[in-house]
């Protein structure tokens, strides 16, 4: 079973991520993959929303974000997952330059720009998400790779030219 943790940014209203959210969640468990969502809980105490999301940041496979939009609680589930080495799939909704440079410049993720909800579904349907390593790319800035029976493809540029490090 492959976890992953969904963060996206959920206390101001005008950041939150809601359809993005539903629709990932849709397209990840129809690809048989359980998906923790916080966005998706009822309201708790900070303590236990910490503890919980700690938690599951160290229990999951992946994490999926959106980063569109600067959230401190994402930034902070995005370190933890990197410190974990836990592969971060970075989705993003407008101009690159608009992101923070910490995102932009973190190990262990891959930034994936999108459009609509449909582009995001394309995008997610068309790797092999159960086999995913953090895994730095030869061609592009990408640091996530999905494991095929051929080798190791880049999330990022589908380039197949990695080669595996110790």
């Amino acid at each position: 079973m492959v976890l992953v943790y969904l963060s996206a940014p959920i206390i101001k209203k005008s950041s939150r991520k809601d359809d993005f959210c539903n629709r990932v969640v849709t397209i990840l468990e129809d690809l048989g993959l359980t998906v923790f969502a916080p966005q998706l809980l009822g309201p708790a105490e900070p303590e236990e929303i910490y503890r919980r999301d700690v938690h599951n940041v160290r229990m999951c496979d992946f994490v999926l974000t959106e980063v569109s939009d600067p959230s401190l609680g994402v930034g902070m589930e995005i370190m933890l997952a990197i410190e974990l080495m836990r592969p971060v799939l970075m989705f993003f909704d407008g101009e690159i330059e608009s992101l923070s440079k910490m995102v932009r410049g973190a190990d262990g993720k891959v930034l994936i720009e999108y459009n609509t909800l449909e582009d995001v579904e394309k995008k997610l349907r068309a790797h092999n998400l159960e086999n995913l390593i953090v895994q730095k790319c030869p061609v592009c800035d990408a640091q996530v790779a999905e494991v095929l029976e051929e080798g190791l493809k880049c999330i990022g540029c589908g380039s197949g030219g990695h080669q595996v490090t110790v």
